[in-house]
């Protein structure tokens, strides 16, 4: 009987639980009651993850002029909702790399995935979008669904990867195909699993289709353009754009970009990605 999604996440959720003090900040930050000190305090109980943030704070990624030392101060200057996606999102590095996954290398995909994150969050603040990180948070868990995939029907996704190579063809629609669904339902159904916020959640699913994206469609869209950015070097986006079959040109419109904006935003991600890689990722994974 072929599985769904929602039972392939039931599957593994027990392996891939969020710590428990990154839930309760993401509880507390949907429950008025709580201040940004008593979110404060909790992060603070948990030694790795508050020293992440401030590492995180302090980098380039957010180059403010003056030293964070703390997380209220962080939370003061970043904002609650802000500093919650953003430990969601980096939280889950570490989820996976405890999990085994021989198809894919970690080191690979996270470099893909965090590329992807700031190229969403530079779309997002070139359009003065607010909370530029629930942008980022997409971005970078945009194929997570697929270390799901890997790890739990490897001799599918090898297939799809063999089928996806020879047909050349993108892979999520060989997965529809193969298995009944694709990276990025999976991927929904997990964070949904997490208790994310909705605006991600949609964001991830509909990466691919944002057409479809019914409560959040200029999310989706910025996650579509993303994830076709981070495949594309500056120098080639010209060629590219003129003839992707990947981009949905009409989530420029839905975004509110040009292809013009493109070229722009593309070169200063990358400059802030090289900047970012090593906190965000190689910390992490080695």
């Amino acid at each position: 009987m072929p599985i769904s999604a929602k039972e392939l996440v039931d599957s593994v959720s027990e392996l891939i639980s969020l710590p428990g003090t990154v839930m309760r900040v993401n509880d507390m930050t949907n429950d008025r009651q709580y201040s940004a000190a008593d979110i404060g305090e909790t992060i603070n109980q948990n030694h790795q993850l508050s020293a992440r943030l401030l590492r995180i704070a302090n980098s380039p990624f957010f180059s403010f002029p003056s030293h964070i030392n703390n997380i209220p101060r962080a939370i003061t200057v970043i904002g609650t909702q802000e500093l919650r996606d953003l430990l969601l999102a980096t939280s889950a590095i570490d989820v996976f790399d405890e999990l085994p996954n021989k198809l894919v290398s970690m080191e690979t995909f996270w470099r893909h995935s965090l590329r992807c994150g700031v190229i969403a969050r530079s779309l997002a603040s070139h359009l003065h979008k607010p909370n530029v990180e629930r942008f980022f948070a997409a971005g970078l868990l945009h194929d997570i669904g697929s270390l799901l995939i890997n790890h739990k029907l490897p001799k599918l996704a090898d297939k799809v990867l063999f089928h996806s190579n020879k047909n050349r063809q993108r892979r999520f629609i060989i997965e529809e195909e193969l298995i009944g669904f694709n990276h990025a339902t999976v991927g929904a159904e997990l964070l949904r699993h997490w208790g994310l916020p909705d605006y991600i959640v949609e964001a991830v699913e509909h990466h691919h289709t944002p057409n479809l994206a019914k409560h959040h469609p200029q999310d989706a869209a910025i996650a579509h353009i993303a994830n076709y950015l981070s495949n594309t070097m500056p120098s080639n986006l010209g060629e590219n754009l003129a003839t992707s079959e990947a981009l949905d040109f009409t989530a420029l419109k839905t975004a509110g970009l040009s292809p013009e904006d493109l070229q722009a935003i593309l070169k200063h991600s990358e400059n802030q990605f090289n900047d970012t890689l090593e906190i965000m990722v190689y910390d992490q994974v080695a």
